[in-house]
């Protein structure tokens, strides 16, 4: 009896996917002003940083079966470095000026089909005031916390 009904709720649960899926593509990185995307290197270590976030937050915010791109055509990390500053030269300087800015392109799929899709662009001039950064040492913190707004905006249920 049990073991039927295990096979029943294995092959009932068998066609449809478990989980949801997000893609990212960093290729527009490539063509950034922003210091430190200037080498492949840096590049590949930033959209890695990233895209374990935004993976993260797809597990929390998708539902099963949801497919979700995202294309990041802009990034602009917070802060910038200020050349002038004798001994400052490789620390970047976060100002309310130079906020992070996260453009992106995204289409939603259910079953292979897109249900919703749009563009966004992410800045928060008053991020050095966002208190879920503070005392955090977490690499390109700003960034995520912009992530994590956009996810919660678009796509909580």
């Amino acid at each position: 009896m049990i073991r039927a009904l295990c096979l029943a709720l294995g092959l009932s649960l068998a066609g449809s996917p478990l989980w949801a899926e997000v893609v990212v593509n960093y290729a527009a990185l490539a063509n950034s002003h922003d210091p430190d995307l200037r080498t492949e290197s840096d590049r590949r270590t930033v959209a890695a940083e990233l895209d374990r976030r935004i993976q993260r937050l797809g597990e929390r915010y998708l539902k099963p079966g949801e497919v979700l791109h995202i294309q990041i055509t802009r990034l602009d990390l917070a802060g910038q470095y200020e050349q002038w500053r004798t001994g400052w030269q490789d620390v970047r300087i976060l100002r309310d000026i130079t906020p992070p800015r996260i453009h992106l392109h995204y289409t939603l799929f259910q079953n292979g089909k897109p249900i919703r899709q749009g563009t966004a662009q992410l800045s928060d001039i008053n991020y050095l005031s966002d208190l879920r950064a503070r005392g955090d040492d977490e690499r390109l913190i700003h960034e995520k916390l912009l992530l994590d707004d956009w996810f919660r905006k678009t796509f909580r249920p």
